[in-house]
């Protein structure tokens, strides 16, 4: 429902017509494929099926941590170090699931009221549909994967955990803008960039071979939903953008920077306070070196999904933005389908202790 000017509505109080639009076929690719590709369709079980859990391997990518190799952190004891990574597995968690809640929810929802025209298409509402019931399932594998993760690694408690910085970057932009229909465009714009970098930050744990078999798991299936997302929100952009009119698009442009910007950062704030709870001794030197280099600085490196989106929408000379080159682990590296995700195996089960 959405209140306007006194009066409650729903997105059909105006009516509306299909037609087709700059991508309607490629939308009905992929909401046709979605049965047969979801995680939540498909293999709703499969959480069921991982072996026991082996407490000999770690629950993070120690290649992910950015300070792996510090002195501070080499000195600190093995069980230190494993609770690190243990923080940083649940934190990661925790992290996606405010992702979800914080940003990629309130696009999609922006989308299901009807606020931009073209998000009356019935193929644009049912494709937003199918990921929102993808996005429910998707907090509810991180948030089975917190509670293992507690229960076998007797973790107690949590300390208070500082706002999401994309969220936080966020409601800076939308604190500086006056009309409601400006905000709407941005929180729109960071959706979008989140459901296009996402896959940089689940690529790296679905394919590795060192971490627990259900962890990688759990970041396999939801990145090969979220490939098809990416796919599925460039062309559910493409339709709104193309009926936007010069002022929201003048604001996309602008916000579009501000949200790559923003999902790049490294909240170094959060890697402070697992050292510190993990009891490492100078976790101030530790983030103050990192901070000090431009790569401590960044989370996310790979914006090929994003730059696809801007190039779709033929902004790629108006986005003042510098785009890496993609690595090779990216899901956008390599062969993949946009209506059945990325061709990447499932974990099988691995009995290498890392630790």
């Amino acid at each position: 429902m959405r209140e306007e000017s006194g009066v409650v509505t729903t997105w059909a109080a105006r009516g509306w017509a299909e037609e087709d639009g700059v991508g309607s076929a490629t939308l009905r690719r992929l909401v046709t494929a979605w049965p047969r590709r979801a995680a939540v369709t498909t293999r709703s079980d499969a959480l069921d099926e991982v072996g026991a859990y082996d407490p000999q391997l770690p629950d993070y990518p120690l290649r992910m941590v950015p300070f792996a190799e510090h002195p501070r952190f080499l000195a600190a004891t093995p069980e230190q170090r494993g609770r690190v990574l243990t923080g940083l597995w649940i934190g990661y968690n925790e992290r996606v699931i405010a992702t979800e809640h914080l940003i990629a929810e309130p696009a999609f929802d922006l989308v299901m009221r009807g606020v931009f025209p073209g998000s009356d298409h019935p193929l644009v509402r049912q494709g937003v549909q199918q990921s929102l019931v993808d996005e429910s399932f998707h907090t509810y594998m991180h948030m089975l994967a917190i509670s293992r993760t507690r229960e076998l690694r007797g973790v107690r408690s949590r300390p208070e955990q500082p706002r999401l910085v994309t969220h936080r970057r966020l409601l800076e932009t939308l604190a500086r803008m006056p009309e409601e229909w400006e905000r709407d465009v941005a929180v729109l714009v960071w959706g979008a960039v989140a459901e296009t970098c996402i896959n940089s930050l689940l690529a790296l744990l679905a394919r590795d071979d060192s971490i627990q078999p259900l962890h990688s798991l759990i970041t396999t299936l939801h990145l090969r939903d979220e490939t098809a997302h990416g796919s599925l929100v460039i062309e559910v952009v493409r339709e709104l953008y193309a009926r936007m009119n010069a002022g929201q698009r003048r604001v996309l442009m602008r916000c579009l920077p501000l949200a790559l910007e923003a999902f790049a950062e490294q909240d170094l704030s959060t890697l402070r306070l697992e050292l510190v709870t993990a009891g490492i001794e100078g976790a101030d030197e530790i983030v103050g070196d990192l901070r000090a280099t431009s790569s401590g600085r960044r989370l996310v490196r790979d914006f090929s999904g994003a730059q696809r989106m801007i190039e779709q929408l033929e902004l790629g000379d108006a986005v003042d933005f510098e785009f890496p080159e993609p690595p090779a682990w990216s899901p956008g590296v390599g062969a993949t389908d946009e209506a059945q995700g990325p061709r990447t195996a499932l974990p099988s089960r691995r009995r290498e202790a890392v630790r």
